[in-house]
């Protein structure tokens, strides 16, 4: 039987405390329904399919840490009637400043409904017809998107042989263009840069091109585990029109209530939030991610699983004889030696949900994201017996 929109959404404990399900706040399968025609027909289809593993939107499946979970559960038996904008815009920027340091204050943190608000902003503030965007080859694809919608020009730079982005190709394409996109770890391929040669990148590209504005999209990088690598918040604090992009959606497990924030100068982030409606967060969103800060404990302890999960599957793909980039993040990119196409049917087929293409890497590379070690060990039983037939 099929099951109406409006039963679904009464299936979920929409306005109760069912709304607090793990499974609603990691919000399954969002990254991956922004590319369908129709998102709700889609999560419908993948909210009835009982025993699919879904690992096609790099989500944490392991969701919040307690400290968040209990945060969010007493507001919502308490105060969630209220509006909390003193939480949401006072407590939050400020918890955000304290932890990532860099000597960041409030006036340099601008929040936002998830880190998508903050792309889409930079790009419309920068891009014209007249000001292009550069972006890597393969990359995240929404400033792409945005870009082609006003009719700017996009410089593509391939990513290197070792899948990583060519910061001196890019750094030449950057010159007379309106924004640079800089994804480290970079997605899909997994590799980042470290926090010196991203520096030093944004050192050249204001050098050679001072009206050039740089997005700096770090999503993933809570889960890098290679220590050259960190944020360039400070870079932001530098230059005009240099800022960072962060997202609660990957480590902090909280896709499904979205909320991402951007770290720049107040001149910068007013040109962002005067480009973009960047939508306001609620006291739940808010008072979770503030207890997420607060607990620094759980995400070394997430980004260690991540890193178990990570090695067993990079090692049974190499066991079977196949190569996965240097991941950073919580997914990987592996040469399957096939279409993506092919491989995310078989793998569909048997029970395993994978992403989907990114051109022009799609003939040969598969971009895998990281369940729980439970789910990576019944996925890759598929994966081999996919690849070994």
């Amino acid at each position: 039987m099929s099951l109406s929109r409006r039963a679904f959404v009464q299936s979920l404990g929409i306005g109760s405390a069912g709304a607090l399900s793990t499974a609603w706040i990691i919000g399954g399968g969002r990254e991956a329904l922004t590319w369908t025609p129709d998102p709700f027909e889609a999560v419908l289809q993948a909210s009835t399919q009982q025993g699919v593993i879904r690992i096609s939107s790099n989500e944490n499946a392991r969701g919040p840490g307690k400290a968040a979970l209990d945060a969010m559960r007493k507001v919502i038996t308490g105060d969630v009637g209220r509006y909390g904008r003193e939480v949401a815009n006072t407590e939050l920027p400020a918890a955000i400043a304290n932890r990532v340091g860099r000597g960041l204050t409030s006036e340099n943190i601008l929040t936002s409904t998830g880190s998508a608000g903050i792309l889409e902003a930079g790009v419309r503030a920068y891009v014209s017809e007249s000001k292009p965007l550069v972006n890597a080859a393969p990359s995240y694809e929404n400033p792409t998107e945005i870009a082609g919608l006003l009719g700017a020009e996009v410089r593509r730079v391939p990513v290197d042989a070792n899948l990583k982005l060519d910061l001196d190709g890019m750094a030449e394409a950057a010159k007379g263009a309106g924004l640079v996109f800089l994804c480290n770890p970079n997605n899909p391929t997994a590799t980042a840069h470290s926090q010196s040669a991203v520096s030093a990148f944004i050192q050249r590209v204001k050098s050679d091109s001072p009206d050039t504005a740089i997005l700096v999209d770090e999503a993933y990088i809570d889960y890098a585990t290679d220590t050259t690598v960190g944020t360039a918040a400070a870079e932001t604090l530098k230059y005009d029109d240099v800022f960072v992009a962060r997202t609660f959606s990957k480590a902090y497990g909280m896709a499904g209530l979205r909320m991402g924030y951007a770290t720049g100068r107040p001149t910068t982030l007013a040109k962002l939030s005067a480009a973009w409606g960047l939508g306001d967060l609620n006291i739940l969103t808010a008072t979770g991610a503030i207890a997420s800060l607060n607990e620094p404990d759980h995400m070394v302890a997430e980004r260690e699983e991540n890193r178990r999960v990570r090695d067993f599957t990079i090692n049974a793909f190499k066991e079977m004889g196949y190569e996965a980039s240097d991941s950073q993040t919580n997914f990987v990119f592996v040469n399957v030696r096939q279409p993506a196409a092919e491989f995310r049917d078989a793998a569909r087929d048997q029970g395993v949900l994978v992403g989907r293409d990114f051109p022009p890497l799609e003939q040969t590379h598969a971009r895998i994201s990281l369940g729980t070690m439970e789910e990576m060990q019944q996925a890759v039983e598929v994966f081999k017996r996919i690849l070994e037939t």
